[in-house]
């Protein structure tokens, strides 16, 4: 494989022998580094909730694991609520769930209506009128960090919204852009991209840009962000690490003359960056060490992995194989009836599969075994191509989320369903 990878060199600083301090400034010294631990630790737990799905594909890292998940199977309907024609992945915290839905039939409206929604997660109820994203604006995307809510379009216009009353908080246009995946929140920042070159840092707290800093490639790519930096990726192509506070790249990996649009998603785990093809010659997934740029493992796919302890999920025409991220060995394997299948939660201990014929599996994530399934869609025609992976279904990101012990899924033609135990 034909790489070009740029590292960053970081020096290191040298000191003088230290002066012993007086005990009084030894105690206040010791009282600020525990004042100082307790912050970082609030940050750190506020950055990422526990038993919580905080947008498409659970998290910062795009990797659908819901760490501290209570909900286990088997299920049975707590409530169901019909939101519009199309309802996006659910974000689901703080005893509410929220989604984005398409609230109106294109042939209806002249376009797609984008609305936000926010519903208690115990009973369905409503917890303020649906609010307009942005008029005709199509495939607005929802993330949720540091308190507040986060929806882009397609046209990369990004608003705040306080989940509590849904009012907004602030909006603007990050330029002309073709965006496909939500923003993403860690850390106290707010990174998105516009689909047309350029990544953007964000303030949470009224949207003003931090930094903005070119990309390799022009395409969709899903933001995905940790303490090693801000990561995009394009198909199999190429990818880039910028640094959190400023943007600068820290690294890349890119083909020479080979364009990417992007559109597949990528995903943090096993100590690596997965990225995925699906050219019908490069059918594949594959692990880039997440400190040295190594091309660590590859597997067919048609899926983007998912992750759990100790194992990554991959999926591939339909059969979808629990691997050991130690030994690479598959630990057992799920095969779809209809050849194409999904990973899109692990949490609590069960593998949640998008099944192509419509179902909801559930599997026991040490034997594979299937212990639930409910059918969120009609079984497709026989004739029908399935795709294993889609983007966005209904001008949406599809997905399926948990919170407090229930999982939250929307089905056919806009209906949300939240199933508890």
């Amino acid at each position: 494989m034909a790489t070009a990878l740029a590292l960053l060199a970081v020096g290191a600083g040298t000191g003088g022998a230290a002066t012993p301090a007086p005990a009084a400034t030894q105690a206040a010294a010791a009282a600020t580094a525990i004042a100082k631990a307790k912050a970082k630790a609030k940050v750190k737990a506020t950055s990422e909730p526990a038993d919580a799905t905080l947008g498409y594909r659970a998290n910062a890292r795009n990797d659908s694991f819901v760490t501290g998940a209570t909900a286990a199977p088997p299920f049975t309907k707590a409530w169901s609520v019909d939101l519009g024609s199309a309802v996006s992945a659910p974000v689901a915290v703080g005893g509410k769930v929220f989604v984005v839905v398409n609230a109106v039939e294109e042939e209806e409206s002249g376009g797609p209506r984008m609305e936000l929604v926010g519903l208690d997660a115990a009973t369905g109820k409503r917890l303020w009128p649906q609010r307009l994203i942005a008029d005709n604006d199509p495939k607005a995307t929802l993330a949720y960090g540091g308190g507040l809510l986060y929806t882009q379009t397609g046209r990369g216009v990004v608003t705040a919204w306080d989940p509590a009353t849904g009012e907004q908080r602030w909006t603007r246009s990050i330029g002309s852009g073709s965006c496909e995946y939500p923003p993403t929140w860690y850390d106290g920042t707010l990174y998105t991209q516009d689909g047309r070159g350029t990544a953007l840092a964000l303030r949470p707290s009224d949207g003003a840009e931090l930094w903005r800093a070119p990309l390799v490639d022009w395409g969709w790519s899903p933001v995905v962000v940790d303490d090693l930096g801000v990561w995009f990726g394009f198909d199999n192509a190429s990818y880039q690490l910028l640094d959190r506070h400023t943007g600068r790249e820290l690294r890349r990996y890119d083909v020479p003359d080979l364009l990417a649009l992007g559109g597949n998603p990528i995903a943090r785990g096993a100590g690596a960056l997965w990225l995925r093809s699906d050219d019908l010659d490069d059918e594949r997934t594959v692990a880039y060490d997440q400190n040295t740029g190594a091309v660590l493992r590859s597997f067919p796919a048609d899926a983007t992995p998912a992750f759990g302890p100790g194992r990554v999920y991959v999926a591939h025409r339909g059969v979808v194989k629990a691997i050991s991220t130690t030994t690479y060995k598959t630990a057992w394997s799920y095969r779809s009836p209809r050849g194409a299948a999904t990973v899109r939660l692990v949490a609590g201990g069960y593998v949640y599969v998008q099944d192509g014929n419509g179902k909801l599996m559930v599997l026991n994530e040490r034997s594979g075994a299937a212990v639930w399934s409910y059918q969120l869609w009609a079984e497709p025609h026989p004739m029908e191509n399935v795709l294993a992976e889609e983007d966005w279904r209904g001008w949406v990101n599809p997905g399926i989320a948990t919170h407090g012990g229930r999982v939250f899924a929307p089905g056919q033609d806009g209906v949300l369903t939240a199933f508890a135990h």
